[in-house]
């Protein structure tokens, strides 16, 4: 079956703080090899599933899932498979909590204040969940059989910040530039979209810059009453 699997992760929790096999070498076996290879995790959706399209893990940190979609609606789009399972995963570990602690990422209370002039870190959580994309024409065709349509991806883009004040620091230009590029690939106004799910850090870098760019992009000429409702996620979709 051509089935395409794009999956989503950010680091592996089966190493330890040096990056290293946890087990000794008379411990070791082939488990300690495939599992710190993010491809396997991929792989092994295929294996499972006898699926011949395209196959790999995506890590762009927070946006990890959302690259995947992005670039398994371009498969779809090229007709590379006829539908694409699309998948997003976080497993959390002692020591990606230390590191991002230790780089000031996180809530010291345990609570997300985005959008808050309290902000002081963001939470982090672990989970899977998959979705499965098709063209719209076939998704349409296969309707009624146990399957159904429950949204329709009109656009997507991908774009790295450059240059900002630090690697981590947003770029409120840069994603002003995202936004304009996914509105036009999607074929839609600013004046058509009335909720946007923001990556909402809960920092008092993040927020900031994040809400300036959504202001200039959706603000302009914008109807007072058809307000642009704003939530925390991510905003790489339309």
């Amino acid at each position: 079956s051509l089935g395409g699997v794009f999956i989503g992760l950010s680091g592996i929790a089966a190493v330890d703080g040096f990056g290293m096999f946890v087990n000794e070498k008379d411990t070791m076996s082939v488990f300690d090899m495939s599992g710190v290879s993010t491809c396997i995790a991929a792989g092994r959706v295929s294996y499972a599933l006898g699926l011949r399209g395209p196959c790999f893990a995506v890590d762009t940190a927070c946006s990890s899932s959302l690259v995947a979609l992005h670039y398994a609606r371009r498969s779809l789009a090229n007709r590379e498979c006829d539908f694409a399972i699309v998948l997003g995963v976080n497993i959390l570990s002692v020591e990606g909590n230390l590191g991002t602690a230790l780089a000031g990422m996180t809530s010291p209370d345990g609570k997300c204040h985005t959008f808050d002039e309290g902000a002081n870190g963001y939470c982090r959580g672990e989970g899977c969940g998959a979705i499965v994309l098709k063209r719209l024409s076939d998704a349409e065709r296969d309707s009624g059989d146990g399957f159904g349509v429950y949204a329709v991806v009109r656009g997507s883009g991908v774009l790295q910040d450059g240059k900002s004040a630090t690697l981590t620091a947003p770029n409120g230009l840069a994603q002003e530039q995202l936004l304009h590029r996914v509105l036009s690939d999607a074929g839609v106004s600013p004046g058509d979209v009335s909720y946007v799910e923001a990556h909402g850090t809960g920092t008092p870098l993040g927020d900031p810059i994040e809400t300036s760019a959504l202001a200039s992009v959706f603000g302009p000429g914008r109807e007072s009453s058809l307000p642009l409702f704003v939530g925390r996620d991510r905003k790489s979709v339309v």
